[in-house]
């Protein structure tokens, strides 16, 4: 069952391509916006946020989303805590962005 990014029961993970594909793949399935506070756009929910946005993000930090993230989290409403943690990371950095701090 590869390429489905979760943890394996032997301790192996999808890889952040196969998981990369998946989003590619995602479709827009219901009201979705952009995780940048005030973008209205909308995306697929398996996608973080607009293209825009997503590459604003420094590197590092679209890096621990893709770590993070496990295809299918958008659908049944499992987000990891470790994915939980990143994006109050993101949404912090965001918020120092934003005010010039």
């Amino acid at each position: 069952m590869s390429g489905c990014g979760t943890v394996f029961k032997d301790g192996s993970v999808c890889s952040v391509e196969a998981k990369k594909a998946y989003v590619r793949r995602a479709k827009q399935t219901r009201k979705h916006h952009c995780h940048w506070p005030g973008c209205d756009a909308q995306v697929a929910p398996a996608k973080w946020g607009c293209m825009k946005h997503w590459m604003r993000l420094p590197k590092r930090l679209r890096d621990k989303i893709w770590a993070s993230f496990r295809p299918g989290q958008e659908t049944n409403w499992t987000p990891s805590r470790e994915y939980v943690k990143v994006a109050k990371e993101v949404q912090l950095w965001i918020s120092c962005e934003e005010s010039g701090l």
